[in-house]
């Protein structure tokens, strides 16, 4: 018989199942994590760049007001993985999100997937 794990202090699992600190492998793992939350911590899986256009700031600035404005957006009740396309550097993936459809555009950097941007 296994004997149950406590969770480390400072490490607390969220809504997708994932500790602080933890990166999904795959760029479904990033879609889905990310339109799943309003923590503001979501903004770990964006680009620097599009964090930049999104909030017309820069650097550490842009990511504060990336944090702040996703906190203001409503947690989905439901999010599935609809269709993704993968290679080497790229992907697509498609979301449902409480009925609506979007696709996020995801490069590997560092080893990471990110989101570079969204299209409908």
């Amino acid at each position: 018989m296994h004997a149950l794990r406590r969770p480390r202090p400072g490490r607390r699992d969220d809504a997708r199942g994932l500790r602080r600190g933890d990166y999904p492998a795959k760029p479904q793992g990033v879609a889905k994590a990310y339109i799943s939350t309003n923590a503001g911590s979501k903004c770990r899986f964006l680009t620097q760049r599009l964090i930049e256009s999104l909030t017309r700031k820069q650097g550490a600035e842009a990511r504060r007001t990336c944090r702040a404005n996703v906190a203001r957006v409503a947690t989905p009740a439901k999010v599935t993985l609809r269709d993704a396309e993968v290679d080497e550097h790229d992907a697509e993936v498609e979301v449902l999100s409480d009925g609506f459809e979007a696709k996020l555009n995801l490069v590997r950097q560092g080893g990471r997937w990110k989101i570079k941007g969204f299209s409908e």
